[in-house]
C-alpha cells in the first residue's frame, strides 16, 4: 500500500473539508479536551493499524451488568502479550444491546486499561448523524485513538453524507462499516478527513476489490474476521484483521501475522487448517458473539459466559466441544 507525504494528504483533506462544509449544518459544538486528550494523528493511527486485532467482546456478571474489572484483566493479558489492535466490534461488542452511557463507559475502561499500550478504536451507537458526532466529541478526551462509526442508513448517498458531516465535525479519526457497500462509496469514503480505514465484511473478492481501490489513499480496509481471508488480502494491501483466535489465544494471532511477514504463506495456511477451520466447526454451532464469549470464559479470563436476553447463553453442556478443542491445542492455561 502506498503512502504519500504528510503535507500532500493535508492539502487534499484541507480541500475536501471545504468542500463538506458548505452543505453540513452545525450538528455539536466541539468540546474542549480535559484530562486524556489523545495526541493521535488520523496519520499516525494509519500506520499503526497492522496486525491482528482482538475484538472487545462485552463482559458481564450474572445480574447481565457490564463486568467491567474482567473486562480490565482482558486488557492487561492483551497488552501483556503484544496484541497491536483492541477493537470494539458492532457485533462482539454487541453495541445492540448497550446505551450510549455504556458503551461510553466501556471505551474509558479499556482506554484506562491499555494506558497507551495498544492501539484502541472505540465504536459509536447506531444512530443518526448528529447523536454520532455528540457522541464522538464526548470520547476527545477519553484518550481514545479512533472510533467506527455505526450509521443505519443502506442508502449509500445518505451513508456517504452522514460520514462526511461526522468526518467534518469531529476531530478524531474515524473508521467507517462497511455493509454490502459499493467500490463507488469506499472510494470517496477513502477521501473523506479523518477515515483511516474500514472494517469490511464483504466476501473474498469484492475484499479484494475494495484493497485495489483504495491503495493510494492513507486508509485500510481491514478484514472483518477470517485468517483465510486475510492470508490473501495481506498480500494485496490489507494491513489487518479481527482474528477469531486472537481474544484468547493472541499467540496464534502473532504466529500467523508473522508468517505472512516472513512471506511463508505455507506456514500461514497451515495454521488456517490447525487453527481456524477446526475452531470454526464448532463455533458456528455456538453463535456469535456467543462462542467468543464462551472461549474467554473457559480460558478463565471472563467470569461469565452471559449474553444478554433475549439471546440466550450457551449452557456448560454446549459448550464442552469448544473446550475439548482449547484443550487439544494447547489453549488452556
Amino acid at each position: 500500500m502506498s503512502l504519500r507525504l504528510k503535507d500532500q494528504r493535508i492539502d487534499r483533506r484541507t480541500v475536501l473539508r471545504g468542500a463538506v462544509a458548505s452543505s453540513t449544518f452545525l450538528l455539536s459544538a466541539r468540546q474542549p479536551s480535559l484530562a486524556r486528550a489523545t495526541t493521535r494523528t488520523p496519520r499516525e493511527v494509519f500506520e499503526r493499524l497492522k496486525g491482528p486485532m482482538a475484538s472487545i467482546t462485552m463482559a458481564y456478571n450474572k445480574d447481565h451488568s457490564i463486568d467491567h474489572g474482567s473486562l480490565r484483566n482482558w486488557v492487561d493479558f492483551m497488552c501483556e502479550q503484544g496484541v497491536p489492535i483492541l477493537f470494539m466490534t458492532y457485533g462482539d461488542s454487541e453495541l445492540y444491546n448497550l446505551n450510549e452511557q455504556e458503551i461510553e463507559a466501556v471505551i474509558r475502561t479499556v482506554v484506562d486499561q491499555a494506558n497507551g499500550r495498544t492501539l484502541v478504536l472505540g465504536g459509536t451507537p447506531q444512530g443518526w448523524t448528529g447523536q454520532l458526532v455528540n457522541f464522538i466529541n464526548r470520547l476527545e478526551d477519553s484518550g481514545v485513538d479512533g472510533v467506527s462509526v455505526h450509521t443505519y442508513s443502506k442508502n449509500e448517498e445518505e451513508v456517504y453524507r452522514a460520514l462526511a458531516q461526522v468526518a467534518e465535525q469531529t476531530h478524531l479519526p474515524l473508521l467507517a462499516y462497511e455493509s454490502g457497500w459499493s467500490v463507488d462509496l469506499v472510494k470517496r469514503i477513502a477521501k473523506l478527513p479523518q477515515f483511516v480505514g474500514m472494517k469490511c465484511h464483504a466476501e473474498l473478492y469484492r475484499y479484494y476489490d475494495l484493497i485495489r481501490a483504495t491503495k493510494n489513499d492513507d486508509f485500510g480496509v481491514l478484514s472483518a474476521g477470517q485468517m483465510k481471508h486475510f492470508l490473501f488480502g495481506y498480500l494485496i494491501g490489507s494491513p489487518a484483521y479481527l482474528c477469531p483466535l486472537t481474544p484468547f489465544a493472541p499467540q496464534i494471532g502473532a504466529k500467523f501475522y508473522h508468517a505472512l511477514q516472513q512471506g511463508d504463506t505455507s506456514a500461514a495456511r497451515q495454521m488456517i487448517f490447525d487453527y481456524e477451520e477446526p475452531l470454526l466447526k464448532v463455533t458456528l454451532k455456538l453463535g456469535y458473539p456467543h462462542a467468543y464469549k464462551s472461549a474467554l470464559y473457559i480460558t478463565g479470563h471472563y467470569k461469565t459466559n452471559a449474553v444478554r436476553p433475549p439471546k440466550v447463553t450457551n449452557s456448560l453442556k454446549q459448550i464442552e466441544p469448544l473446550r475439548r478443542f482449547l484443550e487439544q491445542k494447547g489453549l488452556l492455561s
